[in-house]
């Protein structure tokens, strides 16, 4: 009877002990030889933290990141080192953080996202008169390609372009890039401009078929030029023609109106009127005003008009 009891005991010791075994190697692995431990079986943690080196290594890690890899090795070296001087439970601790190390290895560091592209635009005069040019200007940065509206279309990143608008006009510039787009925009006024004509009698001026001024016809462009001074010096240009009626050969007078119109010129310019601005034009009896068929009709026909063009409205 005590030793059917006794066999009993044996055999649940046993079964204890074989379970204890079975739980205790469910947390082991076989030693790396390469580690020399000692042992056949050591804690999983450590072979893991050898694989993970291996691994890292293997993966350029040893090159991309050589500090963070070399501290990483050592604590796994460290580890095997602790675990094998017995002290069991902070070699396996260090094997874990070894292995978080290894984990954490070159984390990958996204890009800085691209810049944004920068644009000017910019006109010199930003102020015209009509049938005046500006020039239009503009850079730009980050840009792989820009484009000017109006017209213009596709441009260079940076450059510069003349522009004759008509109207005011405002100009805006599109560039974009692999950071995005931008706009910059600049307006070109266009400042209204105003025809005056003065028209002098023929008579007034020259005697009958002469071309040559009278004493009184350089006294009237004398006072007409202290009276439009300001006028003749921000005009653009002046039109001097000279006009006749339809007595005499056509030939004749378009030669004699075109005399007429070249003596009002040298005198007005014997008195300061820029001659660059000047334009003298003979139109003989082509533009009659009046009837030619009338003493009255022919003597307004006998005139030399002076046109002052580019005036501000």
């Amino acid at each position: 009877m005590q030793k059917n009891r006794a066999k009993r005991v044996l055999a649940l010791a046993i079964s204890l002990a074989m379970m204890s075994f079975v739980a205790g190697c469910a947390h082991m692995e076989k030693s790396p030889p390469e580690r020399h431990t000692g042992y056949a079986y050591i804690h999983k943690p450590l072979p893991e933290a050898s694989r993970k080196v291996d691994t890292a290594r293997a993966a350029g890690k040893e090159k991309e990141c050589p500090n963070e890899f070399k501290a990483a090795k050592d604590t796994v070296d460290n580890a095997y080192a602790i675990y094998i001087a017995c002290r069991t439970q902070e070699g396996i601790a260090m094997a874990q953080d070894g292995i978080n190390k290894l984990n954490a290895l070159c984390p990958y560091v996204a890009p800085p996202p691209p810049p944004a592209p920068t644009a000017s635009l910019s006109a010199d005069p930003a102020s015209i008169k009509q049938n005046r040019c500006a020039t239009l200007s503009w850079s730009s940065a980050n840009a792989s390609s820009a484009s000017i509206d109006q017209g213009i279309g596709s441009v260079a990143p940076s450059g510069s372009k003349q522009v004759c608008p008509v109207s005011t006009t405002r100009y805006t510039m599109t560039v974009a890039g692999a950071g995005g787009s931008q706009t910059a925009a600049t307006t070109v006024t266009v400042i209204p401009l105003a025809k005056k004509t003065v028209v002098f009698d023929a008579v007034a001026l020259f005697d009958i078929d002469k071309s040559d001024l009278k004493p009184e016809g350089k006294e009237q462009l004398k006072a007409y030029r202290e009276e439009a001074k300001a006028e003749l010096s921000r005009a653009d240009k002046i039109t001097i023609t000279g006009h006749t009626d339809n007595t005499g050969s056509a030939e004749h007078n378009m030669k004699l109106s075109l005399q007429r119109a070249e003596a009002v010129r040298d005198y007005l310019m014997g008195l300061g009127v820029d001659p660059s601005k000047m334009e003298v034009k003979g139109a003989g009896e082509t533009n009659p005003m009046a009837d030619n068929g009338t003493v009255e009709g022919r003597a307004k026909n006998r005139r030399v008009e002076v046109d002052i063009t580019g005036l501000e409205k």
